[in-house]
C-alpha cells in the first residue's frame, strides 16, 4: 500500500513540475528576434534565387544571424537560436539571379532537373548579383538591437547599379 501512495505522489509530482515548464523556453543569452523588410527601389528582388542578410556584431566574431529574405516579399525573421544579442551590428545584404549560360536568361525553377547525369551544374549556368558590393562585402549599415524593443530592420536599397548579366 505504502508502495502505491508512494507511486501516486511520485507522478503527481511529475506532473506538477512538468505543467510548470510551459511557456517560452529559456533565454539565457537574452536573445532577441530581429525581423524587417528589404527592397530593391521599392520593389522585390525580381528572378532573384538566393537572397541573405546577415548581421554582424560589432566588434566580435560570435552572435550573427543570416537569414535568407524572400524575393517577392522581402521579409524576413531572425529568430530562437539566430535571434541577436543586444548591441550594434553590421547588416551586409545580397541577392542574386541564376543564368543558363546556353539561354542568357534567368533560370526557371526546374532547371536542376533538365541537367543529364555528368554534366556539372555550374557549368551549366552562372550567378549575376543584383546588389552593388557597398550593400554588402563593402557595407557601412548598422542597426542596433535593444532590449525592451520591437527589433525592426527594414531597409530599401536605392540604386542605379545594373549588373552585367554576360557570362564570366
Amino acid at each position: 500500500m505504502k508502495l502505491i501512495h508512494f507511486s501516486l505522489l511520485l507522478c503527481l509530482c511529475s506532473l506538477l513540475c512538468l505543467s510548470g515548464c510551459k511557456g517560452k523556453p529559456a533565454n539565457p543569452e537574452g536573445r532577441l528576434d530581429v525581423s524587417g523588410k528589404i527592397t530593391l527601389n521599392g520593389g522585390p528582388f525580381k528572378d532573384a534565387g538566393s537572397t541573405l542578410i546577415v548581421f554582424e556584431p560589432i566588434p566580435g566574431p560570435s552572435g550573427s544571424c543570416t537569414a535568407s529574405f524572400h524575393p517577392t516579399t522581402g521579409k524576413y525573421l531572425c529568430t530562437m537560436q539566430n535571434a541577436l544579442k543586444p548591441g550594434k551590428y553590421l547588416v551586409r545584404i545580397s541577392a542574386s539571379v541564376q543564368y543558363d549560360r546556353k539561354t542568357g536568361q534567368p533560370v526557371g525553377p526546374d532547371f536542376g532537373l533538365n541537367i543529364k547525369e555528368g554534366e556539372q551544374e555550374s557549368k551549366l549556368s552562372y550567378f549575376v548579383a543584383l546588389v552593388p558590393p557597398e550593400f554588402n562585402e563593402q557595407s557601412t549599415i548598422e542597426f542596433e538591437v535593444v532590449e525592451g524593443k520591437k527589433n525592426v530592420f527594414d531597409y530599401n536599397i536605392e540604386t542605379s547599379y545594373v549588373p552585367d548579366t554576360s557570362p564570366p
